[in-house]
Parts: C-alpha cells; sequence; structure tokens
C-alpha cells in the first residue's frame, strides 16, 4: 500500500512539473527592435538658366517700332534640381504699363490725355506674349496690365506638365504684334513684368492656384 501511495505521489508531481512547462512554453516571445529610425524629406528645387549662360536674366527690348512689326523670343532652361517630381507652372506678375508723359506732338495728337502719367499706358494691350516649352506654344495673353492672371490660369489648365529629378526642359517665349495693332499713342509708353517658373511638389488634390 505504501508503494502505491509513493508511485501516485510521484505521478501527481509529474503531472504538476508538466503542467509547468507547458506554461512556461505558453509565454515565449521574439522580438527584434528597430534602431536609427529617420524621416527624410525629399526636396523640390529649380534652375532656371537663360540663353546666355546665366541665371534669371531679363528681355529688355529698347527702340520699340525700330521695325513695325514688333516681334521676338527668348529661352531659358528650366532644371527640376530636386529629389522629387514637380508640376511646372509659369505665370505673369508685377505687370506695369507706364505712361511716360506725351512723348512729341504726334502722341499728343493721337491721345490728348497722354500727359496724366498715373494712368496705364497703351503698349501693354498690343503685344501678344506666348510662353510654352520645347518650342511649343502652350498659353498665351498680352501685357495688359488686366490681363495679368491670363497667363497663368490658362497655363494651370493645361495637363499636368510634371518635370521629374534632373529633367530638363526649354522653356520658350514669343511676343508679337502687327503694324496695325498700334499707333502714336503707343509712343514713349513703356511695359515691365515679372514671368514667374514655379515647380509645385505632386500632391493628390485640388490643382494649385496660379
Amino acid at each position: 500500500m505504501l508503494n502505491k501511495k509513493i508511485w501516485l505521489s510521484m505521478g501527481l508531481i509529474g503531472l504538476v512539473a508538466g503542467g509547468a512547462g507547458l506554461a512556461t512554453f505558453a509565454y515565449l516571445t521574439a522580438q527584434r527592435t528597430t534602431s536609427t529610425n529617420k524621416f527624410t524629406a525629399g526636396t523640390l528645387d529649380l534652375d532656371v538658366v537663360g540663353d546666355h549662360g546665366s541665371k534669371l536674366e531679363p528681355f529688355v527690348i529698347d527702340n520699340m517700332g525700330d521695325n513695325a512689326n514688333i516681334s521676338g523670343t527668348k529661352s531659358w532652361t528650366i532644371k527640376n534640381t530636386g529629389s522629387l517630381p514637380g508640376r511646372l507652372l509659369v505665370r505673369l506678375q508685377n505687370v506695369v504699363n507706364k505712361e511716360n508723359g506725351c512723348a512729341n506732338d504726334q502722341e499728343t495728337a493721337a491721345e490728348p490725355d497722354c500727359s496724366d502719367v498715373t494712368k496705364d499706358g497703351e503698349l501693354g494691350n498690343v503685344i501678344d506674349l506666348k510662353v510654352g516649352l520645347d518650342s511649343q506654344d502652350l498659353a498665351n495673353s498680352t501685357l495688359a496690365t488686366a490681363q495679368t492672371a491670363k497667363l497663368g490660369d490658362d497655363w494651370n489648365a493645361l495637363t499636368p506638365i510634371v518635370l521629374q529629378p534632373n529633367e530638363s526642359r526649354t522653356l520658350n517665349a514669343h511676343w508679337a504684334t502687327d503694324e496695325t495693332q498700334y499707333g502714336n499713342e503707343v509712343q514713349g509708353d513703356g511695359v515691365q513684368f515679372d514671368m514667374n517658373i514655379r515647380l509645385i511638389q505632386l500632391i493628390n488634390g485640388p490643382t494649385p492656384s496660379n
């Protein structure tokens, strides 16, 4: 009887030990820790180089009317120098038409109030500016002060033009007016403006204003 109790006790001890072992194995885990986690922002940058290699060079037209048809062209190399693709946008800013007073009797006869230098000059109204890429015109506007937003709005309506990192395109500007579109009222007048060229990060959202 004693031997039977001893064996029974040993059997119970074995069951308890086995149960303890099962409980231990149920909680075994393995883990890894990622270290040196980083967030790095991409970059978006733009390089604009003119015909003669200088950056952001303006185009200046003096003594317009040397020939009757006012016309000309200018080009820039546009390059995405960042690490992200960007949408190219172009617009006019700070368009100012200057009425520089009465240049001579001919302007006075054509425009009796030409001495009023607070009003806009007429030159920008008759110059049509076309802007495009790789010799293809994509948007246009006159250089009238009231039409400052038109070129940017037209460009914004185009199928998005995307520059990938390190991609270059040629931006062209052409301006012209026919000899029949102006008279002595533009004598001595001037027009100046900025051409704003931007890259906008591509996002799944509304079209950025231009």
